[in-house]
Formats: structure tokens, C-alpha cells, sequence
């Protein structure tokens, strides 16, 4: 995993921020991102709980 140091000294994950970069360029915020983000994340969660049904 490659790692990143920000201006103010923040450990980033290159994933991270490519994925943030292609968000921005899609005129997304940052905000928007994190609530997809838990969306899927939730969305997983119930899939799983299902499947363990």
C-alpha cells in the first residue's frame, strides 16, 4: 500500500486520495463521498446479515 504525507503532515492512503482526486474532478465534496461510502458500507452489512440467515 503506498502512503502519502499531506501538507500538514497526514498519513494518506493512495487509494484514498485517487479516489478523492476522481471525486473532485466529478465536482463531488467531500462530504458527498463519505455518505456513499457508509451507504455501501451499510448496504454490505445487511447483505451479509442475510447471509448468514
Amino acid at each position: 500500500m503506498t502512503r502519502f504525507i499531506s501538507d500538514n503532515q497526514q498519513d494518506l492512503d493512495a487509494e484514498w486520495v485517487e479516489l478523492m482526486l476522481s471525486a473532485r474532478s466529478k465536482g463531488l465534496t467531500t462530504e458527498e463521498v463519505s455518505k456513499v461510502l457508509r451507504i455501501l458500507q451499510e448496504q454490505g452489512q445487511s447483505i451479509i446479515k442475510e447471509n448468514a440467515v
